[in-house]
């Protein structure tokens, strides 16, 4: 999927992610469950870095991560499972040395199937930013609401409010909100780190094109979009969403603005028995 927005301040992203998942059912109809995500982002950041003397232009900001996802869902029975699932990531501008770019994180969630129209998971995301230790508890719902209406995601990052009338249509409104951070070291500012936050709300729609074949697209707002440039070892004590806790590091590049986008994903989805 691939999206492209415009700040006022003329600074362009582009973005591209995929994703693949595989579950392994399990004997016990336990599962090991493996996914890998890749993100590309690229800003083009007219803003000029003041980082002692003399001050120099950073042109464009070109962001790679590469997410995995690796664990065992234990199922206790029909209705409560149990994820403990390992996820460290590979974050960099694919110059920065290898090791200083990786980073370690885990999801621990609890699971219950409420009923047909009610799953709901609880649990806690942990991962090992570059501004020190980022956790975020979590809530994940798939609730039919009414017979029209219904709300999935993982609460607070992302959701997705919709009514579905057919089989081959879905739409309605969606957010998503992401902190992620990146190690770069190109020419002329080594040692730093980018951290990326944005908060995206959009309107919806999904269609099934054929067989097992999806298309979405989504046009919204970034309520707030913002690449922090910092320098390697200035961390905050804890990161939590909307919240950063003895945070007193030093920005060394302006702020960027909120901004309109487009978001298209094709998704190809294969039954597992």
């Amino acid at each position: 999927m691939e999206a492209t927005d415009v700040n006022p301040d003329n600074n362009i992203e582009t973005s591209i992610m995929s994703n693949l998942s595989l579950p392994i059912v399990l004997k016990d109809s336990s599962i090991w469950f493996t996914s890998v995500d890749y993100q590309y982002f690229s800003v083009n950041n007219e803003y000029d870095v003041l980082y002692g003397s003399p001050i120099f232009p950073i042109d464009q900001f070109n962001l790679h991560g590469i997410i995995l996802r690796t664990g065992y869902i234990h199922r206790f029975n029909s209705t409560q499972s149990l994820q403990v699932l390992f996820a460290p990531r590979l974050m960099t501008d694919f110059v920065a040395n290898f090791s200083n770019s990786l980073q370690l994180g885990g999801i621990l969630m609890y699971e219950k199937i409420k009923s047909d129209d009610l799953t709901w998971r609880a649990g806690v995301l942990y991962n090992e930013e570059f501004f020190g230790t980022y956790i975020v508890p979590v809530l994940y719902l798939d609730w039919n609401m009414t017979s029209r209406i219904k709300l999935k995601g993982l609460l607070p990052v992302y959701g997705k409010l919709y009514t579905q009338p057919s089989e081959k249509l879905s739409y309605g409104l969606h957010f998503i909100g992401l902190t992620t951070s990146y190690r770069i070291n190109e020419p002329g500012y080594k040692n730093f780190y980018v951290d990326r936050r944005s908060i995206d709300v959009s309107a919806f729609t999904n269609i099934h094109l054929w067989d097992n074949i999806f298309f979405e697209l989504r046009a919204g707002y970034s309520v707030s979009k913002d690449y922090g440039l910092f320098a390697e070892n200035d961390k905050m004590d804890l990161g939590l969403p909307l919240v950063d806790i003895g945070d007193d590091r030093t920005r060394l590049n302006e702020e960027f603005g909120g901004s309109p986008f487009i978001h298209l994903r094709l998704t190809y989805s294969i039954q597992v028995d």
